[in-house]
C-alpha cells in the first residue's frame, strides 16, 4: 500500500501538472462566412476520384474454383411485371380486406367513404352509387387505402368465384373511369 501512496504523490506534485494557460493553442481568425465558402471545403467525392475497395484481398485476383460449388436450378417461370393493380381483395389467416390503389382513391376525388356495386364482369366503385348501397369507410396503409370488412371480401369472392386455394389476394388491374353526375365512378374488370 505505500508503494501506491508514493506513486500517487509523485503523480500529484505541482511540478508535473501542467498550467492550462501556459498551453498555447493555435488561434483562428477564420470568419463565419469563410467557413461556408465552397471553395474552402473539400467534397468527400472531390478527394481523389479513386476507388476504393476495402475489402479487396490478393486472392480476390485469382480465378476461384468453382467445381466445389453446386448450381442453382430454378424450374419457375420469372413473373412478368405489368400494369399496377388498382384493387385487391385478400383473403388469408392474417385477415380479410379489400385494398383500393392511390390512384384509384386520387381519380375518385379522395372521398372519406365509397360504394361498391357488381355486375358480371364490372366492379362499380364511387363515393355514391346510390341510396341503396352501404358506404364503406377506408383506412390508410401506406399509398393504399383499405376496407376491412369480411362480408365484402365473402361477397366479392362468391360473386366472382375468386380461387384462393394456391394464394392470399387476387388483384384487378384493367380500370376505366365514367362520370355519374358530379361524381366518377371506377369500373373496374373482372375476368
Amino acid at each position: 500500500m505505500d508503494k501506491m501512496t508514493n506513486l500517487v504523490g509523485k503523480i500529484e506534485t505541482e511540478d508535473d501538472l501542467i498550467d492550462q494557460e501556459e498551453l498555447e493553442l493555435p488561434e483562428f481568425d477564420m470568419e463565419f462566412d469563410e467557413l461556408n465558402d465552397e471553395d474552402n471545403l473539400a467534397e468527400p467525392n472531390d478527394l481523389d476520384d479513386e476507388e476504393v475497395d476495402r475489402n479487396e484481398s490478393s486472392e480476390d485476383i485469382d480465378s476461384p474454383d468453382l467445381s466445389e460449388f453446386t448450381p442453382s436450378v430454378c424450374e419457375q417461370t420469372g413473373r412478368t411485371v405489368g400494369q399496377s393493380g388498382v384493387m385487391s381483395v385478400v383473403n388469408s389467416k392474417n385477415g380479410v380486406r379489400v385494398a383500393l390503389s392511390k390512384e384509384l382513391i386520387e381519380r375518385l376525388g379522395h372521398p372519406k367513404t365509397i360504394q361498391i356495386g357488381f355486375s358480371d364482369h364490372l366492379i362499380a366503385i364511387s363515393e355514391n352509387l346510390g341510396d341503396r348501397y352501404t358506404s364503406y369507410t377506408m383506412q390508410k396503409s401506406g399509398p393504399k387505402s383499405i376496407i376491412y370488412r369480411s362480408k365484402l371480401v365473402k361477397q366479392i369472392t362468391e360473386k366472382y368465384r375468386l380461387d384462393f386455394s394456391n394464394r392470399t389476394s387476387v388483384t384487378f388491374t384493367e380500370v376505366s373511369y365514367k362520370s355519374l353526375g358530379d361524381k366518377i365512378v371506377a369500373l373496374i374488370s373482372v375476368k
